[in-house]
């Protein structure tokens, strides 16, 4: 798999789930898969945008640069559950059964969480969440972590699907009325597949 730079935008939260969102931070995984965590920096970057609690960010930064090994092997494990949720999520789109492996890694991923977990009163309702100094530098996976499994818990498993435009594979939930949806986004892999085609029809 390539590593590479990215400047995160809005147009890459189009999953309808932080965690599918995340998955996707790994992009034309139906050719030739491009990681765009190329740094805990960038794994921050993709947090701030997916707009994980904004207070918890900052403190990120500055522990990173002051323990690089640490903020290393904090992203090699965000990688590792993300490819796990990957499996996971394919299969169940395909209406698969997920490996024990990837079910393996997840259930790690949350216990690691859980036992960072504190109580939070949010509008006067308690919510189980994770912080950076209970979670440090994992913190990142440590939420998607969380989210992953209430995710599952409620998972409309027909409306998961997998991106059916060339270079890309991302996950999704489809929430439209008639739940026909094919692409990940209609403004970047739905059009550049109706250029395809048109160019092909064209052709002689």
């Amino acid at each position: 798999m390539q590593v590479r730079a990215h400047e995160f935008r809005s147009q890459d939260l189009v999953a309808g789930d932080v965690v599918l969102d995340f998955v996707n931070t790994v992009t034309a995984r139906d050719t030739e898969p491009i990681d765009w965590l190329d740094s805990y920096a960038a794994l921050v970057s993709w947090a701030r945008l997916a707009q994980l609690p904004s207070a918890a960010l900052p403190v990120l930064t500055p522990q990173a640069l002051a323990h690089p090994r640490l903020a290393a092997r904090a992203l090699a494990d965000a990688k590792v559950l993300r490819e796990a949720l990957w499996g996971l999520f394919a299969a169940l789109s395909e209406g698969g059964t997920p490996s024990p492996e990837a079910v393996a890694r997840l259930t790690d991923s949350w216990r690691s969480a859980a036992a960072a977990v504190v109580l939070t009163d949010l509008a006067g309702r308690l919510e189980p969440t994770v912080t950076p100094e209970t979670s440090g530098l994992a913190y990142p996976e440590h939420y998607v972590a969380l989210r992953a499994v209430r995710l599952l818990e409620s998972l409309p498993s027909p409306r998961l699907r997998i991106c059916g435009g060339r270079h890309c594979g991302w996950l999704f939930l489809d929430s439209s009325k008639a739940g026909r949806r094919r692409w990940c986004d209609m403004a970047t892999c739905g059009n550049a597949e109706k250029s395809r085609r048109h160019r092909s029809a064209d052709r002689p």
